[in-house]
């Protein structure tokens, strides 16, 4: 197994144990992917869970008044959104999801597990890899008692010989609350791993506790709170946890937000930041600097750093001294990131940069901007 590190950070940065809300922003923006075209029209009326494009299976957050499009950001692939305005009506479209009772097809269905007959174990994943992330470790500190219940009551439909769920050691509000629930599931295991990168990503994980990829499902905590509504309320959510935290940052916590939410507007309203700063979406090692004024929160946002402005280091010349190539989980030599094909074989783990004693910047994200690594203090 690839050798995994436990990176640096700095303890005084808590996020506190209780979760605040966001969820009643006054307007809500939804990506428009592609060429992808718009089922609803200019002031007309929607409400919770309606499909406003033709081929996104995006759903509208809130319920209210579409009005224009607008070029924004955000961690998808997309420039521009549809801004639909909160009318604070609570309407909402229901799914055609039928599920009563549970059949192993609709669990698997959810699940997104196409060879049925093949899956053995399921691993729920709890583990925040990025330095300063709580988002994992908190839909599970929320929802344990429920995913607990679905999890064992998939093991008998499905017939799945193992349940384990995963969480760092440092995670010792959940080890305590699992250690004394777990007596009620006798078939579902813990597992307690140390805190080192990378072992948030499944082919890691299984790999470093010993169980078989090909017959396993590995989920997220945050994709089982997805799967949770879809079997047992017959909805998607459309909400999600994010952490905001850093040095930059008075209160760091975890924020429970509307999708579509203007990131901005969740900030100005519960965090206190302290000045000079910069802003960086989804972690240190893998994220990237963004203006927060225009970026938007959808499903693949997992946190946002508020980081003190502080000079980079500056970016030497290579030294031949191979501990990027060393420290690669992957195997690859990342001074030929610059070439594209090469590139789509990086994982983006930033490793290479964080360890790097010139300080290079070998990772590039879509828009050509720098591996954010450089942030992190070693």
């Amino acid at each position: 197994m690839q050798k995994l590190i436990e990176l640096e950070k700095d303890e005084a940065i808590l996020v506190s144990s209780q979760v605040e809300s966001f969820l009643k922003p006054d307007f809500v923006y939804l990506p428009v992917l592609g060429d992808d075209q718009i089922k609803v029209y200019q002031n007309s009326k929607v409400d919770i869970g309606s499909q406003l494009f033709v081929r996104s299976s995006t759903l509208c957050s809130v319920s209210g008044i579409v009005r224009q499009i607008k070029k924004m950001d955000s961690w998808d692939d997309a420039s521009y959104y549809l801004e639909v305005e909160n009318d604070f009506e609570e309407r909402r479209k229901e799914m055609n999801f039928n599920h009563s009772p549970l059949t192993k097809e609709i669990i698997f269905q959810a699940l997104g597990i196409e060879h049925k007959d093949e899956i053995k174990n399921i691993v729920l994943n709890a583990i925040d890899d990025e330095v300063y992330a709580l988002t994992e470790n908190f839909y599970l500190f929320l929802y344990y008692e429920e995913f607990l219940a679905l999890l064992d009551e998939i093991r008998q439909l499905c017939l799945i010989d193992h349940i384990y769920v995963c969480l760092k050691a440092s995670s010792s509000e959940n080890v305590s609350k699992l250690m004394s629930e777990l007596g009620m599931y006798p078939e579902i295991e813990l597992k307690i791993v140390p805190d080192l990168y990378l072992l948030g990503k499944p082919k890691f994980l299984l790999s470093y506790l010993g169980i078989e990829e090909n017959n396993t499902c590995v989920i997220s905590a945050k994709e089982f709170y997805r799967v949770y509504h879809l079997l047992k309320r017959n909805r998607i959510p459309t909400d999600e946890l994010i952490t905001i935290s850093g040095d930059g940052v008075k209160n760091p916590k975890v924020v429970q937000v509307k999708i579509g939410a203007r990131l901005k507007d969740v900030v100005d309203e519960l965090i206190d930041v302290k000045d000079d700063v910069c802003y960086i979406a989804n972690g240190l090692m893998s994220g990237r600097e963004i203006h927060l004024d225009s970026f938007v929160i959808t499903s693949s946002l997992d946190s946002l750093l508020i980081m003190k402005n502080t000079l980079e280091k500056e970016e030497g010349k290579c030294i031949n001294c191979g501990l990027c190539s060393d420290i690669c989980p992957v195997l690859l030599y990342p001074k030929r990131l610059s070439e594209a094909n090469y590139r789509k074989q990086c994982i983006n783990c930033g490793l290479c940069s964080y360890i790097c004693p010139v300080h290079i910047k070998f990772r590039r994200d879509n828009d050509g901007k720098n591996s954010l690594s450089s942030f992190q203090e070693r």
